[in-house]
């Protein structure tokens, strides 16, 4: 490693190496004393290997508590600083698991769904931290030390009483319930009244169905009334999740015949995924075929194209595919040729409807992909772009100018138009002569 001063630094691991134990511990120690992460992280580690649980939680009380409000800015902080704990705690679990663990993991849940409460977390990092522990918690229950008993009761408990952020799956804890603990788990939830956390109690008893493998049970749960798509959708990924192939064709097909809506587009997915794990291409095709007709867009296209591909159909299918979305959506078309690489086609689709507006991100698409081989036909695009961002005021809008401006630049130079550019470039700056911050950033950039 170069130092500052361009002489070659040390591997600091080489440098430790070199020190003795008492230097060593007079440097942990003063670090410690002046920094709370390195403090956390030697305590952690004598906590590790010390093989107690009981310094692990005093850092666990320590680390995952917190009385005051958390700002935005805090909760990414204060998140940071936790991390090595839930590491800590994701290491133990991994190499002995106890059922002293799995409560102590419990604990550590608790303390950190306590703080999301008075936190600002719109990045979602202490929520990140709460999941990572929810998820430590499921493993060390998986070498089944927990007590099914209080699993069962603690799962209750922090689904439909402590809090309302997070979900615990029957499914997922089935091996470590056993039959005493899901019979456990089963009663409490059926106790339940639907009040407060009617979305807890109607979540867990969805799971149950679905741990049951009972068909009759998942429709009326996760389907309700079957009027909207996403109740077919959480029909199918039901039996998906039991591999029940026959019940997801059956439930997807009688969705996309029954609604309509983007989301049918999940359930095109699902039935497609039942024939691609069959390899029953055809099939595939001709669902994919049905689902560009009836939606057309740039994504259903190349969704298309792929399971044509895969029959060394394209050839067959390319013409009506894009005539679905000359039909539906000019712009989608124009967006399906881009990403096929015909700029030719393209540039052709574009200028059919003298009337049509491409809007700006995709006026500047077209601009990128004609200039390389006719500069002097993409120039006007990227003046035309610029003149659209410049209807609004500001420094970001004024960058975004600049850099298309460049581009122009450029496409002006490869095709002989230097003297028209900068005719052009003199009328924009007229203009706009009241927004001193744009002319200064146009001087910078040579546009002058």
């Amino acid at each position: 490693m170069a130092s500052r001063g361009g002489r070659e630094r040390r591997d600091i691991g080489e440098l430790v190496r070199e020190l003795s134990p008492e230097v060593l511990r007079q440097v942990v120690t003063s670090a410690a004393d002046r920094h709370d992460d390195v403090e956390r992280h030697v305590r952690l580690a004598a906590a590790r290997e010390g093989g107690a649980l009981a310094e692990l939680r005093v850092e666990v009380d320590r680390g995952l508590r917190t009385r005051r409000f958390l700002g935005y800015r805090e909760s990414s902080e204060w998140s940071r600083s936790a991390r090595p704990i839930v590491e800590e705690l994701r290491s133990v679990a991994a190499a002995s698991p106890s059922r002293d663990l799995v409560v102590l993991i419990e604990r550590a849940v608790g303390h950190v769904v306590r703080v999301i409460t008075h936190a600002d977390d719109s990045n979602g990092t202490i929520g990140d931290l709460a999941r990572e522990l929810l998820e430590v918690h499921a493993e060390a229950c998986d070498a089944g030390v927990a007590d099914p008993l209080k699993l069962a009761a603690w799962m209750v408990r922090f689904s439909c009483d402590d809090q309302d952020f997070f979900e615990v799956d029957p499914v997922r804890y089935a091996g470590a319930l056993g039959e005493r603990g899901l019979l456990a788990y089963r009663g409490a939830i059926e106790r339940r009244e639907d009040g407060a956390r009617v979305f807890a109690v109607r979540y867990a008893r969805e799971r149950l169905a679905v741990l049951d493998g009972d068909e009759k049970a998942i429709v009326t749960l996760l389907g309700g009334d079957l009027s909207a798509t996403h109740q077919f959708i959480r029909v199918c990924e039901a039996m998906a999740e039991l591999g029940r192939d026959e019940e997801v064709l059956l439930w997807a097909e009688r969705g996309i015949a029954k609604t309509d809506g983007w989301q049918v587009g999940r359930l095109y997915d699902l039935a497609c995924g039942v024939h691609e794990r069959r390899s029953a291409l055809p099939e595939v095709l001709r669902l994919r075929r049905a689902q560009h007709e009836a939606m057309a867009s740039a994504g259903t296209y190349t969704l298309l194209r792929r399971a044509a591909d895969a029959l060394h159909a394209w050839d067959t299918e390319r013409d009506a595919a894009r005539l679905a979305l000359r039909q539906r959506d000019l712009g989608e078309l124009v967006d399906a040729l881009l990403a096929e690489g015909d700029v030719e086609q393209t540039w052709e689709v574009a200028h059919e409807d003298p009337e049509w507006d491409p809007g700006l991100q995709r006026r500047l698409r077209l601009a990128e992909a004609r200039e390389a081989q006719h500069p002097e036909q993409a120039l006007p695009w990227y003046m035309l772009a610029a003149d659209d961002i410049l209807l609004e005021t500001g420094r970001p809008a004024y960058a975004r100018a600049v850099s298309v401006l460049k581009h122009a630049r450029r496409a002006a130079e490869a095709s002989g138009q230097s003297d028209w550019f900068a005719t052009r470039i003199a009328e924009l700056r007229e203009q706009h002569r009241r927004r001193p911050t744009l002319i200064a950033m146009l001087d910078k950039a040579g546009l002058n």
